[in-house]
């Protein structure tokens, strides 16, 4: 149970609910950034969907999902991964996602979401993969 404040009183701040994961927006002339702290799970999975099709609306040249900093990412993590990256190529939008922790790259190589996804282990390999892309478009 959450811990009340009545006036004179302490209140445990552990004990408070805290937003475990957290979202950060770099963008670039080159790339829009969507960098994850935390786990991808039930409580997070809804505003990552929020604010990668956000970042996707404004059309950057390219979409970097940075996932290096997660550790722990549920299926529904898995589905707004897979459908950021649709929705983005759709957009004509190219899309790589940087994942090396095992919690995220063991699920998708094992459901063959490698197929789909366009995961790099690290932000060199993702840009320069952008890189290519674009000079095929």
């Amino acid at each position: 149970m959450p811990a009340t404040a009545t006036p004179g009183s302490r209140r445990d701040i552990d004990t408070l609910p805290v937003a475990r994961t957290r979202f950060t927006v770099t963008t670039t002339a080159d790339a829009a950034t969507v960098a994850v702290t935390g786990d991808l799970d039930l409580s997070s999975t809804a505003r990552l969907q929020e604010r990668l099709d956000e970042e996707i609306s404004l059309r950057p040249a390219a979409l970097i999902i940075d996932l290096t900093a997660v550790g722990f990412c549920s299926s529904g993590g898995l589905s707004v991964l897979v459908t950021a990256v649709t929705n983005a190529h759709a957009g004509g939008i190219a899309c790589a996602v940087i994942a090396s922790q095992r919690a995220v790259v063991r699920p998708i190589k094992l459901l063959l979401l490698d197929r789909v996804l366009p995961v790099h282990p690290d932000r060199a390999d993702a840009e320069e993969w952008l890189s290519l892309v674009a000079r095929l478009r």
